[in-house]
Order: structure tokens, then C-alpha cells, then sequence
């Protein structure tokens, strides 16, 4: 009998190894982009059950790589492995719910999922969590709950909680006004790699709000926002090189960088780019536009 027990016991820890392996083959692929491959792959694992092997499977229907675009199964894979316990799925049908996809919408639903994958520790789901409660979608509005929601997810390293956090410290939501605090939340986003936290920051700069007034530090931050697409960036570079502040005083510069923000339907920023031609050649307006054709966010 004890032979027997010893025996199950390898036997079952052979197939948990092996299936480890053939799950980790599988997002090795799923990582190198190899999308088919993996999704041959993840198949067997996910209907055996493997809660990770369901919700990549979900991914791949969600996003149509390696496998035909289907929303409904996508949400099938999802729900699968949630009940599995997967917290990433549970955030990912919450966003279904919020957006309306494959399901009627309802922002109830979307609460309810986000709440049961935040309480498993997900910092994004404790993000969009905390973007309903602050606009009171799905359930009654709650400043104090965002800002605790926000604060949990930055804590975890959740880069877009920061910025939501900044805006409410910026703003004085449902906590004090504090513009330093706002600063150094931008300024760690901005360190992560956030785009637009360049952009809220070099406002900041900008305009004196928690950190030193420096049209030069704003134009510097500004830039690196607008090269990586903002289109509010890419207005105030336009508007500094109008004017030369912060920057040299440029006009075909200036054209360029508006008409990338008026692309992206920038507000005020089609009048200024008038303004701006208007102080130009025909040749100067092509070559930034040619210029602007060309643009790339980087």
C-alpha cells in the first residue's frame, strides 16, 4: 500500500512538471511573438484547466494573434480563469463590463469584478477601481475611496495610479490641495516612463505649481511628451516656439508642432497654427508639413 502511495504521489508529480514545462513553452512563444504557435499550445493546457494557459488563451482571441479575433471566446477563456482564481482575468472582464464588450455594459458589473481582483492584491484593478468610484460610475461616488484605491495601487508600483493620485492631490479631491505632492507624483511617472506625466509635469514647470517656475525645465519635459505623441505637448511646444519661451523663437518649429497637436484635434490649437502660417512662406509650411507627415511618436 505504501509503494502504491509513493508511486501516485511521482506519478502526479510528474505530469505537474511536465505540464509546468509545456506551459512555460508556450509563453516563451506567446513572449517572442510567436502567436499561432502559442495558441496551439495554451489549447490542451487551458481546457485541462491551468488558470494561466486560459486567460493567455483569452488574450489571444481578445486581441485576434495567432487566432481568428472573437470577443465571446475571448470573455469565455476570461471567465474560465477567473474561477481559477486568476486576478488579471477578473480585472479584464471588469473592463469588458465597463466598455461594453461582448456583454451589455454595466459599470455594476464592472465594479463587482474589479473589487473581487483588487481584494486578490491586482494594483490595476485597484486602479480602475478607483476610477469609478471617483466618477461615480457603478456605484456612489467617493472621493476618499479613490484616493485610498489610487494610493494602495502607486504603493504596488502601479504607474498610472500615481498620475491619478497626482491629479487629486493637483486638484484638492477628496484630499488637500498639495502641489508638491503632486510634483513628485508626476516626476516618479515621468521617471517610469509615462508620457503624459512629462506633460503634467512640465505644467507644473510651467506655471511655478510645487516646483520652481522654469520655462526651460517645461520646454525640456513638454518635448519629451510631444515625441512620444501628447498631443497637449505638442501644442505648448508650438506655443513656447511661437513665442521663444523656454525655447528659440521659431516659427517654422512652431508650425511643425502644431500642426502634429491639431492632428490629434488638440483644442485652440487649429487657430494658432494660423496664426502661425500666417508669418511664413509657402515653402517654409511645406517643409513642416512634409515634416509632420513623417512624424513617428518615439
Amino acid at each position: 500500500m505504501h509503494r502504491w502511495i509513493v508511486s501516485a504521489a511521482a506519478a502526479i508529480c510528474f505530469v505537474s512538471a511536465s505540464a509546468q514545462a509545456d506551459l512555460n513553452s508556450a509563453l516563451k512563444a506567446y513572449q517572442a511573438g510567436k502567436y499561432e504557435t502559442a495558441a496551439t499550445e495554451l489549447k490542451p493546457l487551458a481546457e485541462a484547466g491551468d488558470a494561466e494557459a486560459q486567460y493567455r488563451l483569452g488574450l489571444l482571441y481578445d486581441g485576434g494573434k495567432g487566432v481568428e479575433a472573437d470577443a465571446d471566446v475571448a470573455l469565455e477563456w476570461f471567465r474560465k480563469a477567473s474561477e481559477g482564481g486568476h486576478s488579471e482575468a477578473k480585472r479584464v472582464i471588469g473592463i469588458y463590463y465597463e466598455e461594453g464588450k461582448a456583454v451589455s455594459r454595466s459599470y455594476e458589473r464592472a465594479v463587482e469584478w474589479y473589487d473581487s481582483a483588487a481584494k486578490l492584491g491586482n494594483a490595476k484593478a485597484q486602479r480602475n477601481l478607483g476610477g469609478l468610484y471617483q466618477d461615480g460610475l457603478g456605484i456612489r461616488a467617493d472621493l476618499g475611496k479613490a484616493l485610498d484605491l489610487y494610493t494602495r495601487a502607486a504603493a504596488s508600483g502601479n504607474v498610472k495610479a500615481k498620475r491619478n493620485l497626482a491629479y487629486m492631490y493637483y486638484f484638492g479631491a477628496g484630499v488637500r490641495r498639495d502641489y508638491k505632492r503632486a510634483a513628485t507624483l508626476f516626476k516618479e511617472s515621468a521617471a517610469a516612463g509615462l508620457g503624459k506625466a512629462d506633460y503634467d509635469l512640465g505644467r507644473l514647470h510651467y506655471r511655478g505649481q510645487g516646483v520652481e517656475k522654469s520655462p526651460e525645465k517645461a520646454a525640456a519635459l513638454f518635448r519629451k511628451a510631444a515625441e512620444k505623441g501628447h498631443g497637449g505637448a505638442q501644442f505648448f511646444m508650438g506655443r513656447m516656439h511661437m513665442l521663444g519661451e523656454g525655447v528659440k523663437k521659431d516659427m517654422s518649429k512652431a508650425y511643425y508642432w502644431l500642426a502634429l497637436s491639431v492632428a490629434q484635434e488638440t483644442e485652440k490649437a487649429s487657430s494658432l497654427l494660423r496664426k502661425v502660417g500666417a508669418n511664413l512662406s509657402d515653402s517654409q509650411i511645406a517643409d513642416a508639413e512634409r515634416a509632420a507627415q513623417a512624424f513617428r511618436p518615439k
